[in-house]
């Protein structure tokens, strides 16, 4: 009789222990759920309380085209959303959309201000008679640009844009020594070169041994050809060891190092 009241005894207890392991169980559920969402709650409180409006916007960067007040108006309708919401990278890209902004960056500053720094485009060239270039040989269409005429023009029916402007620092780079400025620099078809100074001189290239043609063209223009420069037309360096100087009176005048140019088929 005492086993049978000490068996019951045994399961009465265990069954207890079942219920009560049951209780805690759920009610840990239940605390996790409701820290979880306090967390949620909270964390949107504070995000809310951060993400407040914008109250200052700052513009920097150094311009030649834009105006700082453009711009701002510009960012101002461009903002959706607080200080934390707002999107920076798709603000970036809508402002890299202008054609007078090269490049620009973006960022916050506690507790409700914007920073914009833009670098402004600068051509360098034109291209063509419509278009213009950067140092870069990035091709641009830009608004307003009457200003621009004065730049000098590349025009190529071979190569890139990127390979004319690379020519062009070049060139440009070699001409210091004689004191003359590219005005219009050209490449054919068939790759050979050419290009008019601003004073109206023409000189002729060709296709291979720009920098020893053009170091060609210093010695001889230094050493008096630069005295004539009134009244030459043009200057042909497509030669192996020589020039050409074409004259405004239409004589033409051969100057070799070593052999005495004849032909133009060794012009290359």
């Amino acid at each position: 009789m005492n086993k049978k009241m000490i068996r019951g005894a045994n399961r009465h207890s265990q069954k207890e222990t079942g219920i009560i392991g049951d209780l805690t169980e759920k009610f840990l559920r239940l605390l996790m759920v409701m820290i979880f969402i306090a967390t949620l709650y909270g964390a949107d409180f504070i995000y809310k309380q951060i993400d407040t409006p914008l109250t200052r916007v700052t513009i920097g960067g150094e311009f030649i085209h834009l105006q700082e007040s453009e711009l701002a108006d510009l960012v101002l309708q461009e903002i959706d959303g607080g200080f934390l919401s707002m999107n920076l990278h798709e603000l970036r890209q809508e402002l890299q959309q202008h054609p007078w902004i090269h490049e620009v960056s973006v960022r916050r500053e506690w507790p409700s201000t914007l920073q914009v720094e833009v670098l402004e485009e600068v051509p360098i060239a034109r291209w063509g008679r419509d278009g213009f270039l950067n140092k870069l040989g990035d091709q641009l269409t830009l608004p307003e640009n009457s200003r621009l005429h004065s730049l000098p023009v590349l025009e190529a029916d071979y190569g890139s844009s990127q390979d004319m402007v690379e020519q062009y620092q070049l060139i440009s780079e070699l001409l210091i020594p004689v004191d003359l400025k590219l005005a219009e620099l050209q490449r054919d078809a068939v790759g050979a070169w050419r290009f008019d100074t601003k004073s109206g001189l023409r000189i002729v290239l060709g296709r291979g041994n720009i920098v020893e043609k053009m170091q060609r063209l210093a010695i001889v223009w230094r050493s008096g050809l630069e005295t004539q420069s009134d009244t030459i037309s043009a200057v042909d360096l497509r030669y192996p060891n020589g020039l050409a100087v074409s004259w405004k009176d239409q004589k033409i005048t051969a100057t070799s190092k070593i052999n005495p140019i004849t032909t133009d088929s060794e012009k290359t």
